[in-house]
């Protein structure tokens, strides 16, 4: 019997974290290679509550999934890996203000 060729998703999660001053939120993209959107879902959430109870964050309960490939497909450097249309009647700018959340976090490593 021949298996289901596993595509690549992409997976948006969220969390509030529980132990910095503001208690800021963060959203995640994380990639995954599924057979199916519902299995791409299933992994995500597992890797998502991984994710808080390593940082003690809590997890928001939304999990925005994204087929990125169909498993033959290259991804690599400038592949997309998360898109979301917004059906939103707002001038450019009203519209990046409500995304603009104030000041980031940002972490860099070596």
């Amino acid at each position: 019997m021949k298996e289901t060729p596993r595509e690549w998703y992409g997976a948006r999660t969220f969390y509030r974290w529980l132990t910095w001053e503001n208690r800021p939120y963060e959203e995640r993209v994380v990639l995954f290679r599924a057979r199916s959107l519902g299995e791409a879902v299933e992994l995500a959430e597992r890797e998502s509550a991984e994710y808080a109870r390593e940082g003690d964050f809590e997890v928001l309960e939304m999990v925005q999934v994204y087929r990125i490939s169909d498993g033959e497909e290259e991804v690599g450097a400038g592949t997309e890996v998360f898109s979301k249309l917004h059906a939103l009647d707002l001038p450019p700018h009203e519209f990046l203000d409500r995304y603009d959340s104030g000041p980031a976090h940002t972490q860099t490593g070596e």
